[in-house]
Order: structure tokens, then sequence, then C-alpha cells
């Protein structure tokens, strides 16, 4: 009875990091997409001149067509929908900084994803060895 009790808890303890691994892989995504369109607003910012026709977003995927009257200052939102006028150097390195954040973010998530995976790859043989002994 004890083995049968040690099976279901090993069980769900696999689920359960079957569900970590999960939410980590979703994480590890969101962050290299975030990373990755910070990269892009970067070299964007670089190529800006005034006068130049853009597409400026509306909202609900509308778009306007627009025309850059400053190419030296840049709205930059900084959390809580607040947004700030900033020099185009300043906003490059406010992006910088927060892409480097989303960085070291992204290493700990891929450690735990390395730590989550390692725990499951142990748990999985244990389950089958009591699997096993269950069914003898």
């Amino acid at each position: 009875m004890v083995e049968k009790t040690e099976l279901q808890e090993k069980v769900l303890a696999y689920r359960i990091l079957e569900a970590r691994l999960s939410g980590l892989m979703e994480q590890r995504k969101t962050l290299i997409d975030k990373i990755a369109e910070i990269q892009l607003t970067q070299a964007s910012i670089d190529e800006i001149k005034t006068g130049a026709r853009m597409l400026v977003p509306l909202g609900a995927e509308a778009h306007i067509f627009g025309e850059v009257v400053d190419d030296s200052k840049i709205i930059v939102e900084v959390g809580a929908g607040i947004a700030l006028e900033k020099t185009i150097q300043e906003g490059k390195e406010l992006l910088g900084k927060r892409m480097e954040e989303m960085k070291n973010v992204l290493v700990q998530v891929e450690n735990n994803i390395a730590e989550v995976s390692m725990n499951l790859e142990k748990l999985g043989p244990e389950i089958q060895e009591l699997v096993k002994t269950l069914s003898r």
C-alpha cells in the first residue's frame, strides 16, 4: 500500500513539474519575442528621419499614414501606461537597459527549465520502477 501511495505522489509531482515546464517554456518564448522586438525597435530608431512617412498604429490593428516632424525626440513607455518624451539617445539607452533586464530574466528562466527538466528525467524512471513493482 505504501508503494501505491508513493506512486500517486510521484505521478502528481511529475504532472506539477510538467505544468511548470510548460509555463517556463511559454515565458521563455515571450522573453525571446520581446527581446527581438526591442532589437527591431532600436534598428528602426536609427532609420527614422524628419519628413519620413510611416504607418502609425491607432489601435485595434488599425494604422494611419503619418510623417515624422522631429527625429530628435521619441516617446517611450516606462510602465503603468506612462510614456515619457526622451531624446533619441535616452530612448535607445532605456530600451537597451530593458533588453538587458530581459536577457537576465531569460537566463534565469532557462536555468529553471534545465532544473525542472532534470527533475522530470529523474522522476520518470522512479515512476516506471514503482509501476513494475506494483504489477508483480
